[in-house]
């Protein structure tokens, strides 16, 4: 199972629990990690090229029924 998979079963789970006592175990547990995330590198200007290898040639055109919304 996939890192974020795991994450979003987590988060989901935690939001159907009612035990306040196992509530409170949780941000325990969330206290005591907080200080072994370890923080990001910081951005550094064009990081990001080569990430996309397509855009399609209509990627700035309005999208059809969306006329209405656009400024003159």
């Amino acid at each position: 199972m996939k890192i974020e998979a795991i994450k979003l079963e987590l988060i989901q789970w935690i939001l159907l629990v009612q035990d306040v006592q196992l509530l409170n175990e949780i941000q325990t547990i969330k206290k005591h990690s907080v200080g072994q995330i370890i923080p990001d590198k910081p951005r550094q200007f064009g990081c990001g090229k080569g990430i996309f290898i397509y855009v399609a040639d209509d990627f700035d055109s309005t999208p059809p029924g969306f006329e209405d919304y656009m400024l003159p």
